[in-house]
C-alpha cells in the first residue's frame, strides 16, 4: 500500500502521508484547525497533479497543477554550416550632441536694470 496523499505545513514541512484522500482531506482539516499549526495546510497528490489547500475551518480549495504537454518534435536540419557572422559596433556620435553639461562653464548673470 503506498502513502500517495502527502500532507504539508505552510512552512513546507511534511506532517503526514496518507493511502486514502478521505482520511488525508479529513486529518489536513483538523491540523489546519489546531492553533499552533502554521498554515496553510495543504493535500498533495502528485500521482493526479493536485492540491488541496486548507487555511483552517470547513473551506479548502483545490489547485490542479498545469501539465507538461509534449507535442511533437521538430525533424533534425542539415547540417550546413551557419554563415559567420561578425559583431559591428554602433558607431560614436559627433562630438558635442551627447554627453554631460561641462561643470566648469561660467553661467551668465543677468543684472536687472
Amino acid at each position: 500500500m503506498s502513502r500517495r496523499f502527502l500532507v504539508f505545513d505552510g512552512d513546507g514541512e511534511l506532517v503526514g502521508a496518507f493511502a486514502a484522500w478521505e482520511d488525508a482531506h479529513a486529518w489536513a482539516h483538523l491540523r489546519s484547525a489546531e492553533p499552533a499549526t502554521i498554515g496553510p495546510v495543504q493535500v498533495e497528490d502528485r500521482d493526479e497533479r493536485r492540491t488541496w489547500t486548507m487555511d483552517g475551518g470547513d473551506h479548502c480549495r483545490l489547485t490542479v497543477w498545469r501539465r507538461h504537454v509534449e507535442y511533437g518534435y521538430c525533424a533534425p536540419s542539415s547540417p550546413e554550416p551557419m554563415p559567420p557572422t561578425t559583431f559591428v559596433p554602433p558607431s560614436a556620435p559627433p562630438p558635442g550632441t551627447v554627453g554631460p553639461r561641462p561643470r566648469n562653464r561660467q553661467r551668465r548673470q543677468v543684472i536687472a536694470s
